[in-house]
């Protein structure tokens, strides 16, 4: 195509993948920078690149010597992060090729959450009252000022890994002990030494999808969301738009924008996690890309006709996104989870799913044999139904009942006794 560019991915891999699959389909040149060659395989991404570039996506230099070595080097039109977890190191390397991106302070704020925090009370936008601790004896004095119950989080993680809802003292202690032992996330990214101590925000949780031109929001959708019975924090159900608290959409996008402004990203999509506590919308995170979860590639595309991913895409080219809803619908996405640990014999009722009108995709992943947990994290999840209506609450309503139509059945395990004592 004659208006076909070059575009570079960092690490497509989970939501990322949409981001090749958009500038493919657009007809773009799609370089992947990976950090195994074997990686288009393992995310799924086979057959829609035209080639890889390898470096560590945990290193900057890395990543800038791998394209300064390429025969892309001066010739790319856009260096997109496809993971979270390099966002920032992708930004910097934008700078430094004079490619349009998030900016590196702002990618780095969005990265780490100590530093969101204090960009968020700096710029007064409302949210928990915190403190960074680096020792269980500072956690614990900064529990004591803040005032039970707190959540303990890591600085630079992501999917709710190593956050814990706490009551006390005792469950503190066990809790930091056991965060302490947490030391890489995914693709062997460190994780900090430093934690936040933070008030536990009671309200209804929702994101905001928010898409910013010049600093002002050229759509924004309010995702209502739900999560699993405390002390864990795993998003089990989001219905796009809103089935609740409609009438405080607006105050929740104001925020959302307020803390996005804060952190520095003028430009292109954030995912916003907010509660709506008695005193108003309270920021939890901003993060500088589509939402995960399917919010994004699945649940916007069947709710309004929008395709956030692709719209990106033309941002980071200087192209007009296209961000005009074609529709008002709406769409659910509910999760399946283990209620309680053992090996899986039997899944019944995925079959019976197709049935339903209200389905749009199904993806179960668990199988007999398998051995499950409860969820203490989004990577402990089983699988999902994905659901749209003409409403929000029909949506949500059968994307509940598709879910909780799933029953497993758990292998019966001997019990060894010990002979002779």
């Amino acid at each position: 195509m004659s208006n076909s560019k070059i575009v570079a991915f960092v690490e497509p891999s989970f939501y990322g993948v949409s981001f090749a699959k958009a500038a493919y389909s657009q007809g773009h040149k799609v370089v992947a920078i990976v950090s195994s060659v074997d990686n288009p395989t393992l995310y799924g991404y086979e057959g829609i690149y035209h080639d890889l570039l390898v470096a560590d996506i945990r290193d900057e230099q890395s990543i800038y010597d791998a394209i300064a070595g390429s025969a892309y080097y001066g010739k790319l039109d856009a260096l997109i992060p496809a993971t979270d977890y390099a966002s920032h190191l992708t930004a910097r390397v934008a700078e430094r090729l004079g490619l349009r991106g998030v900016p590196y302070e702002a990618a780095l704020k969005a990265r780490n959450k100590d530093l969101a925090r204090q960009a968020y009370e700096a710029h007064g936008v409302p949210g928990a009252k915190y403190k960074k601790v680096g020792s269980f004896e500072e956690a614990s004095r900064a529990a004591s000022t803040i005032g039970y119950p707190v959540v303990l989080k890591p600085t630079n993680c992501a999917s709710s890994q190593g956050v814990y809802f706490i009551h006390g003292e005792a469950e503190l202690r066990d809790a930091f002990e056991e965060l302490r032992q947490f030391k890489v996330t995914y693709m062997d990214f460190k994780v900090r030494d430093e934690y936040l101590i933070e008030e536990y925000i009671d309200g209804q949780e929702f994101s905001v999808e928010l898409f910013l031109e010049d600093g002002r929001p050229a759509f924004a959708a309010v995702t209502e969301k739900q999560t699993s019975p405390l002390p864990f924090f795993v998003e089990v159900l989001h219905t796009l738009p809103t089935s609740v608290h409609a009438d405080r959409e607006a105050d929740l996008i104001a925020t959302a924008v307020q803390a996005v402004a804060a952190i520095g990203i003028t430009g292109g999509p954030s995912h916003v996690e907010l509660k709506l506590s008695q005193t108003g919308p309270r920021i939890i995170e901003v993060n500088g890309r589509p939402g995960g979860d399917q919010i994004s590639s699945d649940l916007l595309v069947q709710a309004f006709g929008i395709d956030v991913f692709g719209a990106t895409v033309r941002y980071y080219l200087g192209e007009p996104a296209l961000l005009a809803p074609i529709r008002k619908r709406a769409a659910a996405i509910a999760y399946l989870l283990a209620d309680r640990e053992g090996i899986v014999e039997h899944v019944a009722g995925v079959e019976e799913l197709a049935d339903s009108p209200y389905l749009v995709r199904a993806n179960i992943t668990v199988q007999p044999g398998d051995r499950v947990v409860t969820a203490r994290s989004s990577d402990d999840r089983l699988g999902y139904v994905i659901t749209a209506a003409d409403r929000p609450q029909a949506a949500k309503d059968a994307a509940r009942r598709l879910i909780d139509s799933i029953a497993i059945d758990y292998r019966q395990e001997e019990l060894k006794i010990a002979q002779g004592t």
